[in-house]
């Protein structure tokens, strides 16, 4: 199989990425839920915070229009101007309009929005509650406070026939996990767990009528791989075991500073980088040989919502 690497910091490789897993994350029918339990309807005035490519904006964009106001904000101006491309290619770009800025501090005044969404953006940030408040300060009396994002609290479900860890195995790989979040954040680099808290933060703020749904998307392939799915899922798969275990690339250097804050001595670190190593050998010849048939995971990815009184 010939080796070759994906460039994660080409520009287009990153938003083909970025709109893979935000389409993936949700399916049809919980997208369609989720705008009743919002109260989306023609006219309002909707807030996409650190808004990306602009998932949120089109996602739920056509809930709000004619006559609605579709608001895109995000620090980095590069994304914003393909978010703008993507909107007006979906004909949504006239009811659109697209700021850059912090959301720690949103350039928009008091109850300004029907409904403000962030969408993975609290799980990046060092001062998660601190951007909470600015969303709930935007948003009308009445409206709608929706936050997607990551809520790992454990290790998640799974299973495949190519992976049997032992349980001491299972135990060290779920240490790791937490270790590295704990150094994310503590490195101010976000957490991951940061959806299990939303709702407390919003009840202590005064929401109310808060909830909670998980995604129900489970990401599997099982030969023949002749659907539609499994067609993407298989391909997707490919891409990450033909991508080599390279240890040198600075996003790894990175997880090895947050394994080390989060508390793992380097014997642990080069124990668990050697098992790492291990399974992506087990990954790409189960690849190779055509014996990597059959896997099935689940994430764990909250929405929690909450209306201002």
């Amino acid at each position: 199989m010939r080796r070759q690497t994906i460039n994660y910091n080409d520009p287009k490789v990153r938003e083909e990425v970025l709109i893979r897993q935000r389409k993936g994350i949700w399916t049809p029918e919980q997208i369609s839920s989720f705008a009743k339990h919002f109260k989306l309807k023609p006219g309002i005035c909707l807030l996409d915070a650190g808004c990306g490519f602009g998932y949120i904006l089109r996602a739920y964009g056509p809930y709000c229009i004619p006559c609605g106001m579709l608001v895109g904000f995000d620090i980095e101006t590069k994304l914003l101007k393909t978010a703008r491309t993507k909107a007006t290619g979906e004909k949504l770009g006239q009811f659109s309009h697209f700021v850059t800025g912090d959301v720690h501090k949103l350039p928009f005044v008091n109850n300004s929005f029907n409904i403000s969404i962030a969408h993975v953006l609290l799980c990046h940030l060092k001062q998660p509650e601190r951007a909470l408040d600015e969303i709930i300060r935007v948003t009308r009396r009445g409206g709608c406070v929706a936050i997607f994002d990551n809520a790992i609290a454990d290790i998640g479900g799974g299973w495949s026939n190519f992976l049997r860890p032992t349980i001491k195995q299972k135990v060290s790989n779920y240490e790791l996990r937490l270790r590295t979040m704990r150094g994310r954040k503590i490195l101010g680099k976000g957490d991951f767990r940061v959806g299990c808290y939303i709702a407390y933060w919003m009840e202590k703020r005064g929401l109310k009528n808060v909830d909670i749904r998980c995604n129900e998307k489970v990401y599997w392939i099982a030969p023949p791989y002749k659907s539609p799915t499994q067609k993407i899922e298989y391909h997707k798969l490919k891409e990450r075991l033909i991508e080599p275990y390279d240890t040198t690339t600075e996003e790894f250097k990175d997880s090895v500073k947050c394994m080390r804050k989060g508390g793992m001595d380097d014997l642990s670190i080069r124990k668990a980088i050697r098992r790492g190593r291990e399974h992506h050998k087990i990954y790409h010849n189960a690849f190779r040989r055509g014996t990597l048939s059959y896997a099935a995971s689940s994430g764990q990815f909250w929405c929690t919502w909450g209306f201002k009184p």
